[in-house]
């Protein structure tokens, strides 16, 4: 992104805008800047965690479980047990979050004892796993044998998708193979007793599939989870403790309870953010649960909105620039990535809602450094301007003398120096008329640029009334006419009639200097010295003439 100039129109500050917009999009389809937006939502969503629900009770199969129970995994037995207890007890609903997809062949009694103890619940949901096929890379669903699907109050995916960077995340509320038809575990106990008929869910709904990915696992409805803070944990009960009746009954009335293990010998962790050591499964899908309990979902913002929003405020500042008050440019690209990071935050805490805002700021921070950058370039040229006239002023004069007095030494091409005055320039001062003098000197730099417009021609103002004009490559007879031909410019002017803004007619005396191949080697200071020699002699000639390099070199 280019820097406009103060003067730029609206329409080269709506083109440069345009660009930036274009940019961005670029960026945020490609996912150039995935890697900072998860950092820094890792880093403000930490403070909108959620507090765990206290109607949620999570039941661990925990070490000290499996060492009263005996070896996992159980007898269905076991587990009919506690749904009994779990409804003797006045529990809202149960998420029993056990792989229960093939028959114990040793123990049917226990399976059957099962399916009887969930349908005199009539509260209990039963998950849904999605595993990788042996046969190919394809998905395959674990579903609870058909005597346990038919007696559960409902069944649920326990998917849980993992980003680029091996960190979970999201939640996804529906999911299966081939179509998102499950609800995840979470949202089927929060749906048992609300109207599951047509329930309006939060999250960014996913595109439809195309026919080659039919028969693949598919998502739907994706939120963001608010993790609880690691020092905020769910009211927890050892399995074994509930069984034994050591946990009171009044622990449990009326709660919502999700069961499900945590030994990390038998099930993975998970990582998410904010957590150092690994999230269990269990407690993942109590988070979720919370989550759609205290309406806490943050939803990731759709494509369009990103990729619009993001255009915006990668084109605000060049808009802005149009305001007066907004200029240099940093100003309005500061105070636009400062905004992008405010709204970030703000949507997430205030709305729910996740812009990812490092596309933008990135085209911002480019467009800073650029304008930064643009901005001391203007400065150092400045530097080196004379602010009347907007030539080059004398330290930058003496830089480039000495540059080509060295270039032409070295490659023997002739070198030309004119140094010229204004002659009795003085008399403005004496009449106090320093308006006259300004217009005297601007005109007479307009009529050296005019003579001098080669790309290594260089016109100076070395301060009041003085200028030089420093002419490469350039013989003394050349260097002469161009001074004859800044006569005759300076007569033309004259006889133009006067106006409000022409200055009143001047004359100027000029030095001429030429260094060639075949004469001394020469210091810059003393081409100079010899071409203001020169200009003296004209003076006393009787001013507004040129001399050259000997006293009877008058033009």
């Amino acid at each position: 992104m280019s820097v406009p100039h103060p003067g730029a129109s609206a329409q080269q500050r709506w083109l440069l805008a345009i660009t930036a917009a274009a940019v961005v999009v670029l960026l945020v389809l490609l996912g150039v800047t995935r890697r900072a937006d998860v950092a820094w939502y890792d880093a403000i969503s930490a403070s909108a965690a959620q507090q765990p629900d206290p109607r949620v009770v999570v039941i661990a199969i925990d070490d000290a479980s499996v060492a009263a129970l005996g070896r996992w995994p159980w007898s269905r037995r076991v587990h009919a047990q506690m749904i009994d207890r779990l409804r003797q007890a006045g529990v809202r609903g149960v998420a029993l979050d056990v792989l229960l997809s093939e028959p114990m062949l040793y123990d049917p009694e226990g399976d059957a004892l099962l399916a009887r103890a969930l349908a005199r619940s009539g509260k209990v949901v039963l998950p849904v796993r999605a595993e990788t096929a042996q046969s190919d890379d394809g998905s395959v669903e674990l579903m609870p044998i058909p005597e346990f699907a038919a007696a559960a109050a409902a069944l649920g995916h326990v998917d849980a998708p993992r980003d680029a960077d091996g960190v979970v995340r999201s939640h996804f509320l529906r999911a299966g193979l081939g179509s998102p038809q499950w609800p995840s575990l979470a949202l089927a106990l929060y749906q048992l007793d609300r109207d599951r008929a047509s329930p309006v869910l939060p999250g960014l709904q996913q595109p439809t599939p195309a026919a080659a990915d039919a028969h693949g696992w598919l998502r739907d409805h994706q939120v963001l989870v608010p993790f609880a803070s690691p020092e905020n944990t769910f009211n927890t009960l050892a399995y074994a403790d509930v069984l034994s009746g050591k946990a009171p009954a009044a622990s449990l009335q009326g709660r919502w309870v999700l069961i499900g293990v945590t030994t990390e010998g038998l099930e993975a962790g998970l990582a998410v953010p904010g957590r150092d050591a690994a999230m269990s499964r269990l407690e993942y899908q109590a988070n979720a649960f919370s989550m759609l309990l205290g309406n806490q979902a943050i939803t990731p913002m759709s494509m369009p909105a990103q990729l619009l929003l993001s255009m915006a405020l990668a084109a605000l500042p060049l808009l802005l620039y149009a305001l007066p008050a907004m200029r240099p440019l940093w100003r309005p690209v500061v105070a636009t990535m400062a905004l992008a990071l405010l709204l970030s935050w703000g949507l997430l805490h205030g709305g729910r809602l996740w812009f990812a805002p490092f596309a933008p700021l990135l085209v911002l921070a480019v467009g800073g450094l650029i304008a930064g950058y643009g901005l001391m370039r203007r400065m150092q040229r400045r530097a080196q301007l004379d602010p009347l006239t907007g030539l080059t002023n004398r330290s930058r004069f003496d830089t480039m003398l000495e540059h080509e007095l060295n270039a032409a030494q070295h490659s023997g091409q002739p070198l030309s120096l004119l140094v010229l005055d204004v002659d009795r320039f003085r008399q403005f001062d004496d009449r106090g008329d320093s308006e006259q003098g300004q217009r005297v000197l601007r005109a007479l730099a307009q009529i050296l640029r005019c003579r001098a417009r080669r790309p290594r021609d260089v016109v100076a103002r070395l301060g009041g009334d003085q200028f030089a004009v420093l002419l490469p490559e350039t013989s003394s007879q050349a260097a002469a006419t161009i001074a004859t031909t800044l006569h005759v410019d300076l007569a033309n002017l004259a006889a133009r009639p006067a106006a409000a803004d022409t200055p009143p007619p001047f004359s100027t005396s000029i030095g001429l200097h030429t260094w060639t191949a075949d004469a001394a080697t020469l210091s810059a200071g003393e081409l100079f010295g010899l071409a203001e020699a020169a200009l003296y002699r004209a003076k006393q000639s009787g001013r507004h003439r040129a001399g050259g390099h000997a006293a009877t070199d008058v033009i």
